[in-house]
């Protein structure tokens, strides 16, 4: 991490060991110059020995060296005191009096009254030796040994404290039984720095360890006084009770008992509300350390400390994490270049980026930073990363995006311009120079110059004269128009106005494009919409677009004369208001106008201004135009196509019965002769009763009457004859019913075989006793078969055939119809009624209509058949047409 910061030192330490040095060398001096006031500060019962002094100058040296990281130094300057020290025990347990005692000042050194004078006395060694123990640990690397140094600091205070205090304080008297447990004022109180200094520098760790609820250690330093004073202070005061002798032993140990339960409880109460309140903020600061992103390492980078912002961050957990090396564990792609060195108290910032525990890479904003707590402990580096890999990812975008509209611009030739306030300079891309008129890289004045040149240009300004916007943001379009020698030039643009941080003040950004292109476009569609609306407005049928919603958007003049709407009255409206019945465009209606969406036409019912129904033929078309769906209604009113269609019914209705008519005409002698038979018959049948009335009056009543039965049927059928013939010529309305198919086609060859045309000319019909029952117009079915019939008849009479034959037959198909077929063995149909089959007015015979197989084809379709005809390729022509079956309930059931 670039090197190892120094031990810091605890404030306090320097003048604690200033004062230690300075009083020992004080006492020094004294028995250098006989002078044994200094020695003794005052006191002339007891001094500061010489050895005594040069043991507290050597432990103040190491101690001081131990603060200060130079552990060597202090190690050898702490072997002096343990020596001295050392000696001093061994003499008083062992009783064996050395002779280095009196190498200092042995003549001053002898007049003294205490015993063993010139070394330190029992109480100052122990001290000593604590202190140089608690010297000695700091230079340790164990962290159990250096937790003991507190501890040491603390007792050598305590003994220093008490044993300096009883002879000043006149608690005792210097005596040979006082000797061992007093100490000199100097003693005293160099051994009271010197342990301060101890506990100064341990300042953090005055108890071992942190308490696991989160108290903070400056709370438990503030105990440190009342615990070291408070036993001090009690045991001075109960002996200066027994020494003045004012109350008795027991009520002594009472107060005394008393003073220190109720300090100790004061101390507590104060500890407690202190501890938690200081707890509750260290738990909520720990908490939200440990959500961030930190981790601390050693000052070689293994990890410590590895919090949960770091677990989610990496996906190690910091069981796994701890002692790794932080950039080993996370496979970091550190910068290139050497690495600037740390410095305490120095924050250093970097991207990196590092690899997540499932592989993928992340680009961390590393903030680095080395800290030493304690001038105890090796010193840390804190760690504080912050996931920036989607900044990156957003500034990466950003890149791209600008990038892209770099190229947008280029390719689209968009110029682009910008403008800040503060420099008052019109910055312009090449596209936008070009647009703009000037040369390019030639322009660098600001928006006075700019404006200037935009009306020498295009004779007018791009802003108006106003002031400008006060309010940010704002927006201004401009359009300019240039004429040039060969063609007008057309620019368009925005600008917008804004205030971006900082102090830059108003600053504007632009876009332009050349319009001139696009104009000409414009122009081209709104002559091509002109035009394809004026072809609309001119076509006859209405013409209403709807939206999805069923509104209507455009309503023709073709829409306003059939429904009597001004286009202005129904824009916007319903379309079912028109159309009540209209499914289309998202609306509910009738489902068959649904289909209508298909383009065919359906038939509905509209309704104009004043409410009145009309049917009308609906079509609708669909678009879609850019997201809206759109549906287009072409409507017709078919007003004038049903009156015409009525009158063509009406007319036909009158052709048919013409032609039957036409028929009976030609049929007439047919007629006489099929009436002659009967009547005949009757006046035969007649005449023989007259008869044999007359020649046998009173004969048998049987034959006469047998006679006239036979007259009877005669005349019964003549009058079947004449009916048959009124039906058939009769004019009347559709009436479809049950017809047997053998008598329907057994009328229709009575009919047509009632003239003289039929001689010569065989007609082969089989009745079948299976055949079918079928569901038609009896007489308009009678005159398809006779007109068809007559055809054959006539097409014999005017073409020689050996023996002329029509063949009819009637065939049940499995699709419910009954297909019957009329062939003969004629010069068959000629190719111009081939090519135009049921075409009006076309007729081979001279005086013929040409509406035969024309009014036979819509006879046959009304009943819901067909009707086909063609050549026989043995000779001759066949007609066949298709009637549908009729079945009753029981037989439908049984299918």
């Amino acid at each position: 991490m670039g090197g190892t910061p120094i031990v810091r030192l605890a404030p306090a330490v320097p003048p604690l060991i200033a004062v230690a040095l300075i009083i020992c060398v004080a006492v020094l001096m004294g028995w250098f110059t006989g002078n044994l006031g200094i020695a003794g500060f005052g006191r002339r019962e007891i001094f500061m020995q010489p050895w005594t002094a040069m043991a507290c100058i050597g432990l103040a040296l190491s101690f001081f060296c131990a603060a200060s990281g130079r552990f060597v130094a202090a190690r050898i300057l702490a072997m002096a005191p343990l020596i001295i020290v050392l000696s001093v025990l061994v003499q008083e347990w062992a009783d064996v009096p050395l002779a280095i005692d009196q190498l200092l000042f042995p003549d001053t050194i002898r007049h003294q009254t205490r015993l063993n004078p010139g070394r330190p006395g029992l109480l100052p060694a122990m001290t000593m030796l604590l202190l140089t123990m608690a010297s000695l640990a700091t230079t340790s690397r164990h962290i159990a040994v250096r937790w003991l140094i507190a501890g040491l600091g603390c007792l050598a205070f305590c003994i220093a404290m008490l044993s300096g205090t009883l002879l000043p304080l006149g608690v005792t008297t210097f005596g040979l039984t006082t000797q061992s447990a007093l100490m000199s004022v100097p003693t005293a109180s160099s051994l009271i720095a010197i342990s301060g200094a101890v506990i100064a520098q341990r300042r953090h760790v005055a108890w071992p360890g942190s308490p696991a609820c989160g108290i903070r250690r400056q709370t438990l330093q503030w105990l440190l006084a009342p615990c070291i004073l408070l036993p001090v202070v009690s045991a001075l005061w109960q002996l200066w009770t027994y020494r003045n002798g004012q109350i008795t032993p027991e009520m002594a140990e009472i107060v005394q008992a008393t003073g220190q339960v109720a300090v100790s409880c004061a101390v507590v109460a104060w500890a407690w509300v202190r501890i938690g309140r200081e707890s509750t903020t260290r738990w909520a600061f720990s908490k939200a350390i440990d959500a961030a992103p930190i981790a601390i390492t050693d000052i070689d980078g293994r990890i410590i400390r590895w919090s949960k912002g770091c677990e989610r961050l990496y996906g190690w957990t910091a069981e796994e994490a701890r002692g790794l090396g932080k950039y080993q564990l996370t496979d970091a792609l550190l910068p290139p270049g050497p690495k600037r060195p740390l410095q305490p108290h120095m924050l250093q910032e970097s991207e990196i980026t590092e690899r997540h525990r499932d592989g993928r890479r992340l680009r961390i904003l590393e903030s680095c930073q080395i800290v030493q707590p304690r001038p105890d402990i090796a010193p840390m580096v804190v760690l504080s990363m912050t996931d920036i890999t989607e900044r990156q990812r957003a500034e990466e975008t950003k890149l791209a995006s600008e990038a892209r509209l770099a190229f947008a611009a280029n390719l689209h030739e968009l110029g682009l311009f910008e403008w800040t306030a503060a420099t008052d300079r019109v910055l312009l891309s090449p596209h936008a120079e070009r647009l703009f008129g000037l040369q390019p890289g030639a322009f660098r004045g600001g928006m006075a110059e700019w404006r200037a040149h935009i009306r020498g240009h295009f004779d007018m300004d791009i802003l108006p004269d106003d002031p400008l916007p006060v309010f940010m943001p704002h927006r201004r379009t401009f359009r300019l128009s240039a004429s040039g020698s060969e063609r007008v030039r057309i620019i368009e643009g925005s600008i917008f106005f804004h205030d971006p941080p900082g102090d830059q003040g108003c600053s504007m950004l632009g876009i332009v494009m050349d319009a001139t292109e696009r104009e000409k476009r414009t122009e081209m569609l709104q002559a091509r919409e002109y035009e394809l609306r004026s072809i609309l407005e001119t076509v006859p049928e209405a013409m209403i677009t709807v939206d999805e919603d069923g509104r209507v958007r455009s309503f023709s003049t073709a829409a306003e004369r059939l429904f009597g709407y001004a286009a202005a009255e129904v824009a916007g409206r319903d379309i079912r208001t028109l159309l009540p019945d209209y499914g289309g465009g998202g609306t509910t209606g009738d489902p068959a106008l649904a289909d209508a969406k298909a383009a065919s036409a359906k038939t509905t019912s509209g309704r104009d201004r004043q409410g009145n129904a009309m049917p009308v033929e609906l079509v609708v078309g669909e678009t879609t135009i850019g997201r809206e769906h759109i549906s287009i209604a072409f409507v017709r009113s078919l007003r004038d196509q049903i009156a015409t269609q009525t009158r063509l019914n009406e007319l036909r209705e009158q052709l048919l019965h013409a032609s039957r008519v036409s028929a009976m005409g030609e049929m007439g002698a047919g007629l006489a002769h099929e009436l002659n038979q009967p009547l005949t018959a009757t006046a035969n049948y007649l005449g023989a009763a007259h008869m044999r009335l007359a020649m046998d009056e009173g004969g048998p009543q049987e034959q006469v009457r047998e006679l006239i039965d036979l007259a009877s049927q005669e005349v019964l059928r003549a009058g079947e004859i004449i009916r048959r013939m009124r039906a058939f010529v009769a004019r009347g309305e559709l009436d479809i019913s049950t017809c047997a198919l053998n008598e329907l086609i057994a009328d229709a060859l009575q009919l047509a075989c009632s003239g003289t045309r039929h001689a010569g000319v065989h007609l082969h019909y089989h009745p079948s006793a299976s055949a079918p029952a079928v569901l038609a117009d009896h007489i308009q079915i009678q005159q398809v078969l006779v007109n068809i019939i007559n055809n054959a008849l006539e097409t014999f009479a005017s073409h020689r055939t050996e023996r002329p034959e029509i063949m009819i037959r009637a065939i049940e198909q499995a699709d419910g119809h009954v297909l019957i077929r009329l062939a003969d063995n004629g010069p068959g149909f000629p190719p111009a009624i081939i090519g135009r089959p049921f075409e009006a007015f076309m007729s081979t015979r001279t005086r013929g209509l040409g509406l035969g197989l024309s009014i036979c084809r819509r006879i046959v379709e009304g009943h819901g058949g067909t009707l086909t005809f063609a050549n026989r390729a043995e000779g001759g022509a066949v007609i066949e047409f298709t009637l549908p079956v009729y079945r009753d309930a029981d037989a439908r059931i049984a299918d």
